[in-house]
């Protein structure tokens, strides 16, 4: 009876243990946030993910759930307030977002972990310029980043005779635009040759930069309202709406300058190259030869392009050191040649890896499609991280620009001497250390 006894307790003890190592060979999960929620974007997404779960997360014990946020002001919204289980442990922020997280301690700094110094060295050098990656940190890592270039009908510039290189300049710009537009008997437009759409500080304020001034300082305050910068690119913007062959923008919509592209009433017009797989599928079916050329630039010697879109951070805040350590498998993977390469083929965001210049797939894509290396291409030589300086009060600025560019462009209410004033006032209200 004793040797029964003995032997189940044995064998009560075996399962419990047993029990054990299965829990533990249960996967790490992942939470995974994006705004990545439908289209190509959520098929990418969705894509990276079940890849990593299928290799990688396979191997290792890590399952990765994705689940998309509306937005970049939605996403940090639920972010800043998730805790415990509904938070996130790897998160795609807008790129303006991160200083905020940054501010709260939220993100894990990677650096020493195994594999950061190869992913560091393998980053293009604006990444390391942002307020999360300096002085040796490393907290985000550029997961869907963007930067604006023209996008012009080659169609017409063959027909003009004009030639648009790959990095062009205003004075090209302001030529092909005013060539390209048609006017009816009354002189209104028929076609007109470019439009601006309304992002300041993504376009203009790239401008500012070129022309060797400051959009905002690393103090706060904008250098520009002080020293005639503003005052130029503002004026030279209505300059080109009163000649009447810019049209003016819809809102920040860029949906209408699509519409107007396609349709053979817009010659040319600036854009993400997020959005450029659409561009190009619409400017096919419409039977346009696109052409696509960097974002233009006062100073070819100067040539600076904002770069916008979401970094992917590990969360910091309540996670345990396996969930941080399968989340950082996961960001590794999301840095990858293979997973950079499928993600700017399928959407136009840039891909940010050095190395994915010598991916051979990369390579025969860019040779079949040129189109998409002219971002990959600016980034490397002229790209600047919209996030720099890292301003709380950023926005507010650029908003107050915002409002601006409505009254001086679009209604035409104001003078851009005016609009410069009404900034001076819009900006002393700001308290840039706050």
């Amino acid at each position: 009876m004793k040797k029964l006894l003995s032997f189940l307790l044995v064998a009560i003890l075996a399962v419990s243990l047993c029990g054990v190592a299965l829990a533990d060979d249960a996967p790490v999960e992942i939470l995974f946030w994006t705004t990545r929620a439908s289209g190509a974007q959520a098929t990418v997404v969705n894509h990276e993910v079940d890849t990593f779960n299928e290799t990688i997360g396979k191997e290792l014990g890590i399952h990765v759930t994705h689940e998309a946020q509306a937005g970049y002001p939605e996403i940090w919204a639920a972010f800043s307030t998730a805790s415990g289980d509904v938070a996130p442990d790897v998160v795609a922020l807008g790129n303006t977002y991160i200083p905020f997280a940054l501010d709260e301690n939220m993100l894990v700094d990677v650096a020493g972990m195994e594999g950061a110094e190869e992913l560091r060295a393998n980053l293009m050098s604006w990444v390391l310029d942002i307020a999360s990656n300096k002085d040796g940190e490393l907290h985000s890592f550029p997961y869907i980043r963007s930067t604006p270039v023209l996008y012009y009908n080659k169609d017409i510039a063959d027909e003009l005779g004009i030639e648009i290189p790959e990095q062009v300049t205003i004075e090209q710009l302001e030529a092909f635009g005013a060539a390209a537009a048609q006017y009816d008997d009354n002189g209104v437009a028929t076609r007109y040759g470019f439009e601006l759409l309304q992002d300041f500080g993504y376009y203009n304020a790239a401008w500012i930069y070129q022309l060797g001034s400051e959009y905002l300082a690393e103090e706060g305050g904008s250098p520009a309202l002080e020293d005639g910068t503003m005052l130029k690119v503002l004026s030279d913007w209505r300059k080109w709406i009163d000649e009447g062959w810019c049209r003016p923008f819809d809102g920040q919509k860029a949906a209408g300058a699509l519409s107007e592209f396609t349709a053979g009433r817009l010659a040319s017009y600036i854009n993400s190259c997020s959005a450029m797989a659409g561009i190009v599928n619409a400017a096919k079916e419409a039977e346009i030869t696109l052409g696509v050329a960097m974002f233009p630039t006062y100073d070819a010697e100067n040539h600076v392009a904002e770069i916008g879109g979401a970094n992917v951070a590990i969360v910091k805040k309540g996670k345990d050191e396996a969930t941080i350590n399968a989340a950082w498998e996961f960001v590794k993977y999301l840095m990858s040649d293979e997973a950079q390469y499928f993600n700017a083929i399928n959407t136009g965001y840039c891909p940010c890896t050095l190395t994915v210049a010598e991916n051979e797939e990369m390579q025969k894509f860019w040779e079949e499609n040129p189109t998409f290396k002219v971002p990959f291409n600016q980034l490397l030589a002229a790209g600047r991280g919209q996030e720099i300086p890292a301003l709380a009060r950023a926005q507010d600025f650029t908003k107050a620009c915002e409002v601006v560019a409505g009254k001086v462009i679009q209604s035409k209410e104001s003078t851009p001497e005016q609009g410069v004033e009404e900034l001076k006032l819009e900006e002393s209200y700001i308290d840039w250390e706050e």
